[in-house]
């Protein structure tokens, strides 16, 4: 007995991310406790930037971060949108795909030094 898999997945784009991610910059408020109340529109944005911002640290064993993503640890899950937002309006693609749009935008503003480690 074998699997069957369908060619069915697709990528998220950043134009279906970028109008959730737009909920957070524009609604997020902060609530006690250093919480952020993210309104339900925003939470797909907030769960797949979550993503990103756990893979952006993920090292081989030499210590080089996999995505070539080096923020300083005090950057946030919101910074991680702002970057994400500032950069999809900026290229004005809607087609292109969600998380290497990300990536980009966030090694970009946080590159590593050129052994790809944190500066």
């Amino acid at each position: 007995m074998g699997l069957v898999a369908f060619d069915t997945a697709t990528a998220t784009s950043s134009g279906e991310l970028l109008p959730s991610c737009l909920e957070i910059v524009n609604k997020a408020r902060p609530v006690s406790g250093g919480d952020i109340d993210i309104p339900p529109s925003g939470l797909s944005c907030w769960h797949y930037m979550a993503a990103i911002q756990n893979a952006s640290v993920l090292e081989d064993v030499r210590g080089v971060r996999l995505l070539g993503i080096c923020a300083p640890p005090e950057t946030t899950l919101i910074d991680y949108i702002r970057i994400f937002v500032r950069y999809a309006r900026k290229i004005k693609t809607q087609e292109s795909n969600a998380a290497a749009l990300a990536v980009v935008a966030l090694s970009k503003t946080f590159p590593c030094e050129a052994s790809g480690t944190r500066k």
